[in-house]
């Protein structure tokens, strides 16, 4: 079963970070933020560049694989060390679940440390997303810029 929630994992993260096949995707290299994509009936696509919570989900779905786990699942750890191995084309969206870290620790992320650091950037900062009293669902910069869309 866990086998199985991992390689939809893998495939979700492909999906957001190929989604609209390079046209509108929802990752903003230059923001550095996930945005939403809107569709339009035409077929034009829109990115809304709102910093919401929509950029902030990537972070629901981080977990670190503690070793004495993996050595407990030995199918599951032989599944992640192929797709590692066999799906570059999959496996490169996602944290490297392959590197050890502080006590031998695996981190599975749907976004790369790159981009993990990038979105912790803007919601650990109070100009941002972080409050006084915890993440606010829209991001503070938005009192000064407002989004305007006709």
């Amino acid at each position: 079963m866990a086998t199985k929630f991992f390689e939809h994992f893998i495939y979700i993260a492909d999906a957001m970070n190929h989604i609209g096949g390079g046209k509108t995707e929802l990752w903003d290299e230059a923001d550095g933020f996930f945005y939403d994509v809107l569709h339009l009936p035409h077929g034009e696509r829109l990115r809304l560049k709102i910093r919401s919570m929509v950029g902030l989900i990537p972070l629901f779905a981080v977990e670190t694989l503690e070793p004495d786990l993996l050595d407990k699942l030995p199918g599951f750890k032989e599944r992640l060390e192929w797709f590692e191995q066999n799906r570059p084309d999959l496996s490169h969206n996602v944290a490297s679940f392959i590197t050890e870290g502080m006590g031998k620790r695996r981190l599975l992320a749907v976004v790369r440390p790159e981009k993990l650091t990038r979105i912790l950037e803007k919601m650990l900062n109070e100009a941002e997303f972080l409050g006084s009293y915890g993440i606010r669902a829209l991001s503070r910069c938005h009192l000064a810029n407002p989004y305007r869309f006709t």
